[in-house]
């Protein structure tokens, strides 16, 4: 099984299973863009650096470009409002539905197209949890890291009560561990995401070749009535993909991350460890 194959089934979503799709930025289409806009999104964007958006004439794609390049962090969004989240590929073939439907061929290959659409909204929503996650788990680290490099509360902490600068750097390896395996995770289901929006759209260009290569226009079921009419004969055969869904085949399992006792419990929420397997 090729790479799209096994992440097919690897992404394969749950009757009744939600599915997130963010909202393109930038390029539509582009298939190597790392950032889009979270679900839901439709006014303005709020650029994080708004110097370089000024500067970027407010242009979404130049400034997440110059943004990447300026900015070092991989993480880092160039807008509140983005998400790491994967918007698939715009499945517009260009032709109408009685076309598609004519060949049983080109019906196949939607039905493909929507299977890769549903496997990226089973890994949007693993990745917008992820996100979540992340961010408030950084957050609390700077906090914690704040508080270690205060010098004057760290030589009252070790005057008056030692054990509290042990829980700190108890707090700090923890949380670093959590940001590093939280944004690991992120990275690879971005990265499966943009292998099935490859395909998504390698898929696309092959529908249009087919699709070209058996004179597939609007027209078509136009001059399809009139050869039948000619040829006396009678019906329109169409194609189709009777499209049923499996049972879940993605289980979120959260495993709570074991921390000692004696540190605080402040990043209860972030210390949440959460692992994706194929069910």
């Amino acid at each position: 099984m090729s790479q799209h194959d096994n992440l097919l089934v690897l992404y394969k979503p749950g009757i009744g299973a939600d599915l997130a799709y963010p909202v393109d930025a930038g390029n539509p289409n582009d298939t190597s863009d790392r950032w889009a806009f979270k679900p839901g999104f439709s006014s303005n964007p709020t650029p994080v650096d708004k110097a370089l958006w000024a500067e970027s004439g407010k242009d979404v794609a130049k400034y997440k470009v110059a943004f990447a390049k300026k900015h070092k962090d991989a993480f880092k969004k160039p807008f509140t409002q983005s998400t790491m989240m994967v918007a698939p590929v715009q499945w517009q073939t260009g032709y109408n539905d009685a076309a598609s439907n004519a060949l049983a061929l080109l019906a196949v290959k939607q039905g493909e197209a929507k299977e890769i659409m549903d496997a990226i909204g089973v890994l949007n929503t693993a990745i917008e949890r992820l996100e979540g996650l992340l961010d408030e788990s950084r957050a609390t680290l700077r906090q914690r890291t704040s508080l270690r490099r205060n010098t004057k509360y760290i030589e009252l902490a070790n005057d008056k009560a030692p054990e509290l600068v042990s829980t700190l750097d108890s707090d700090i390896i923890a949380l670093e561990a959590l940001v590093n395996e939280y944004a690991s995770e992120i990275q690879k289901l971005h990265t499966h995401g943009r292998v099935l929006n490859q395909e998504l759209d390698a898929l696309l260009t092959d529908y249009k070749q087919t699709a070209n290569t058996l004179n597939i226009n609007d027209n078509f079921e136009k001059e399809m009535r009139k050869a039948q009419r000619k040829s006396g004969t009678r019906g329109l055969v169409t194609g189709g993909v009777a499209g049923f869904m499996g049972a879940a085949a993605l289980v979120f399992i959260i495993a709570q991350a074991r921390r000692s006792p004696q540190r605080v419990r402040s990043t209860r929420r972030g210390a949440d460890s959460l692992f994706f397997r194929s069910a």
